[in-house]
């Protein structure tokens, strides 16, 4: 054998052995942090930017679920909040962070105690730690805490010169980060997968084409967006959210668990997928005994206190009345997700409440003629106030249906010159001709970038839309219709307005956007 083959096979072994022998990121990535761990294991995780800026308030308002999954994954929407501050851009951004991986039985019995079910091969395994209870996993994060501050807290990512801490993560940041978070465009963010190709290639589920109904090692297949892998599938995994069926109102129960898992089905797996776990289960054979499931893991967070310092909470403090009268005017905490105008009448009627117990309090006082006509003119603008809302709620319809008809009438055409230029570029490389190839590439990417931006606009519109009463929308229909009767509108554009009449209807019933189907149906000019 080659002298310097073998000068390289002892170095690499050299190294190999040098190296922390449970040191688990089989797809080492930029920006990944990593926190120690007993006995040489390692634990890395991901940044999830919230892309909403640095101020105090940046929340990152998204919705969850999706109708795929029941009454049980309606879409609500929530606001987000990140717990350290991270340059991104030169510019500052709120972030949180999610475990890269699933949580391995290597690194939890680095920590723990090994029971009496527990097999040699498993102090080493990569394979996803399973079959504890969420108290077994609640003193695993205790420990590891515990352990880190004492000997790794210089890793731990830091806020206002407080050290961060894991945790399980809220439901909240875990689909926000399965979907793709901040990384991917709104229309990406509402898919049901976070990736496109092959499921196989990036979960494992039911069946031969993917787990065979076996659990894996984690962060062996492709990774999401964000690079978290496994988020789908392996195990379903813990959070810290008690389980509602609407997310964060109504009767408290179990714990949520988050994904699907080894057994999964296919068509199940999905962004949204969320499970009651019982704290305990039940059984005729003895008392209850804590929940624990071999399909059932852990993912942990790293997250950080709101309030480190005084002068933190202060600040806050001064700035919350300017946050509620603006962007926190909007959010879930301030308002539901009913159109505009009717939660400026909701408001108005509240304020009529306090302007009649204002009116009862001075019964019996004697008003000055100018104090009873002010009184009379703020009661009487409060009259005015839907009206108004009205008006300028039907004229904002009418303007964002006329920017989506416009928006699906120009892909319908754009759409329409792909097959031209293909067959345009398919003939000038049989001719070999390089200077058309050229030219005809190049357009064929204008006429696809004009169609990628289009589709944006297209589904704003939709967007915006939702955020209107019914009836004003309709009205902003009709009104765009009898727009193009005047102008003698092409046969075609008139009819394509009943397609995108029914494109909004889909969005409005789902709360989420499918370009794909949409482009397919504008391109045909016809429902699919």
């Amino acid at each position: 054998m080659n002298k310097w083959v073998i000068c390289i096979f002892i170095a690499l072994v050299v190294l190999a052995a040098a190296m922390p022998s449970g040191a688990h990121n089989p797809m080492p990535t930029e920006g990944d942090l990593i926190l120690p761990l007993p006995k040489g294991q390692e634990m890395v995780f991901r940044p999830v930017s919230l892309g909403s800026g640095g101020n105090l308030f940046a929340w990152k308002r998204f919705t969850l679920g999706d109708p795929h999954g029941g009454f049980k994954e309606s879409p609500t929407q929530a606001a987000l909040g990140g717990s350290f501050l991270l340059d991104e851009g030169g510019k500052q951004e709120w972030v949180y962070y999610l475990g890269k991986y699933e949580v391995t039985r290597a690194q939890y019995y680095s920590l723990m105690e090994p029971g009496p079910d527990a097999k040699p091969d498993d102090l080493k395994s990569n394979k996803p730690m399973n079959n504890l209870t969420w108290f077994q996993a609640i003193q695993f994060v205790d420990r590891f805490n515990q352990w880190l501050y004492q000997n790794g807290a210089e890793s731990l990512p830091s806020y206002e010169g407080n050290p961060g801490f894991v945790r399980l993560p809220l439901e909240e940041e875990w689909e926000f980060a399965a979907r793709g978070g901040a990384k991917v465009s709104p229309d990406e963010f509402d898919r049901k997968l976070p990736f496109t190709g092959n499921p196989a290639a990036y979960e494992w589920y039911s069946g031969p084409k993917s787990s065979h109904n076996k659990l894996k090692e984690s962060g062996l297949l492709k990774p999401n967006p964000l690079g978290l892998h496994d988020i789908l599938g392996n195990v379903a995994e813990m959070t810290m959210s008690l389980y509602r069926v609407e997310y964060y109102q109504g009767r408290p129960g179990g714990f949520v668990s988050r994904g699907g898992h080894y057994l999964t089905s296919r068509k199940s797996l999905r962004t949204s997928l969320r499970t009651e776990e019982p704290y305990y289960l039940t059984s005729r054979k003895g008392p209850p005994r804590p929940n624990q499931k071999p399909t059932l893991g852990l993912r942990l967070a790293i997250s950080s206190v709101v309030f480190p310092n005084r002068g933190t909470a202060k600040q806050m403090a001064t700035a919350w009345a300017d946050y509620r009268r603006g962007a926190g005017a909007a959010t879930p905490a301030a308002l539901s997700t009913a159109p505009v105008a009717d939660r400026t009448v909701q408001h108005s009627l509240e304020i009529g409440k306090y302007l009649e117990k204002f009116k009862r309090s001075l019964e019996g006082t004697q008003l000055s003629s100018d104090s009873q006509r002010l009184l009379a003119r703020v009661e009487s603008s409060l009259g005015d106030i839907e009206v108004i809302q009205r008006e300028a709620e039907e004229d904002s319809a009418y303007a964002w249906v006329k920017i989506a008809a416009e928006r699906g009438f120009f892909l319908h055409l754009e759409l329409k010159k792909l097959p031209t230029i293909d067959h345009l570029v398919k003939i000038a490389r049989q001719n070999q001709h390089q200077t058309k190839i050229k030219l005809y590439e190049k357009r064929k990417k204008d006429y696809l970038a004009n169609i990628g931006g289009a589709l944006e606009n297209y589904s704003e519109s939709f967007r915006q839309l939702v955020n209107l009463r019914a009836a004003s929308v309709e009205k902003g229909f009709k009104r765009y219709e009898e727009f193009l009767d005047k102008v003698r509108a092409t046969p075609k554009q008139i009819n394509l307005v009943s397609l995108v009449r029914r494109h909004y209807g889909q969005y409005k019933k789902t709360r989420r956007t499918n370009p794909e189907l949409w482009r397919t149906e504008l391109d045909a000019g016809t429902i699919k």
